[in-house]
């Protein structure tokens, strides 16, 4: 493996005049004992027939979830507040001072404090895009995310003070599109690159060191689910639906031991598999939701095997995201029937 020290201070973007520095608070991510059962009981349902975008869930029993323009906060599984938008929200992530950081799909970068929403743009913070896909706080407080186009832009930071882009040309990104960004449990951060056939690449970012996991000029075809799970395990699904031949197919692929493999799963059976979202737990089990015909199913991967729910569990609704709390209960969002909860 190449690693590689990024220096950033010429693609530094100040702050917008008048906004204020924001101060960084560590965030907590501390393992427990996690049964090894996979449960599939529903022991909680949340904004019952709403089409679910997106869920985080911090350590303090916070969550927010966003439905289209929609943002609502829980607190213990008790809804107190929500807010409406101008945009579409397409990410979120709690900070370690319970603030919110925000990706819209055209209003920029969001952070809503007790006093009010700030909105970092292309006009007063120099950002590429307004339209941001992805958020993530790292554990030191950072908050990293995407503002990008296949020619333009990349992979953002935030320290507080300052915005770092970085990009095919000052870093070791081999595209400018930046397609997901997970946080490990130790704060290392996971990046990956999406936009030409051929060229998609993870990268794992500790501190200051970059990591290609793979071929620097590209190791997937094209991907179209990747997850992270706490001790580094990185599962994600290679996508040929781009590909016009008949022999390539669908695999996927999990990273461990400092090698990519490819894992065996009897569901993908057909030329073509499509994931709607895929997950990993605490336990470092692998969720993923996909579409089998006209139905959508549930796997669960426990480190040995493929589990599976009983048929419609969830009334039978597409998933459009998975995601965990610190007790490693199962947020299921759906595209009809709302928010299913699973305790394991």
């Amino acid at each position: 493996m190449i690693l590689l020290f990024i220096i950033t201070i010429s693609c530094k973007r100040e702050v917008a005049p008048g906004s204020y520095d924001v101060p960084l608070t560590r965030k907590e991510d501390t393992l427990k004992n996690y049964s090894p059962l996979v449960r599939f009981e529903i022991t909680g349902r949340l904004l019952e027939g709403k089409h679910i975008d997106c869920i985080d869930p911090d350590y303090k029993g916070n969550t927010w979830i966003a439905s289209d323009r929609d943002l609502y906060f829980f607190k213990n599984g008790n809804e107190e507040k929500n807010y409406t938008l101008d945009f579409p929200v397409l990410d979120v992530s709690i900070a370690g001072d319970e603030t919110l950081w925000i990706a819209t799909g055209g209003a920029g970068l969001g952070h809503l404090t007790k006093d009010g929403f700030i909105w970092y743009t292309q006009a007063n913070s120099g950002l590429p895009r307004d339209y941001i896909t992805n958020v993530e706080v790292g554990l030191d407080g950072r908050v990293w995310f995407s503002s990008c186009a296949h020619d333009l832009g990349g992979l953002v930071v935030y320290d507080g003070k300052n915005f770092d882009l970085f990009t095919p040309d000052n870093s070791m990104l081999n595209q400018h599109v930046i397609d997901n960004i997970g946080i490990g449990h130790d704060g290392t951060v996971y990046v990956m690159t999406l936009g030409t056939v051929g060229k998609t690449n993870i990268y794992r970012i500790i501190g200051d060191s970059w990591e290609c996991l793979g071929n620097e000029n590209g190791t997937f075809y094209w991907v179209t689910a990747v997850t992270n799970s706490p001790a580094g395990i990185i599962y994600l699904l290679e996508d040929f639906g781009l590909s016009s031949s008949t022999g390539d197919s669908d695999k996927l692929f999990v990273y461990k031991n400092k090698e990519w493999e490819r894992l065996k799963a009897d569901f993908i059976s057909s030329r073509l598999a499509f994931f709607t979202a895929i997950k990993a737990d605490r336990r470092n089990y692998c969720w993923a939701a996909s579409i089998d015909g006209n139905s959508y199913v549930l796997h669960v991967y426990n480190g040995n095997k493929w589990e599976e729910p009983p048929a419609g569990l969830f009334m039978g609704d597409k998933i459009t995201t998975l995601e965990t709390d610190f007790d490693n209960n199962i947020w299921i969002g759906t595209a009809n029937y709302g928010v299913f909860i699973l305790r394991q």
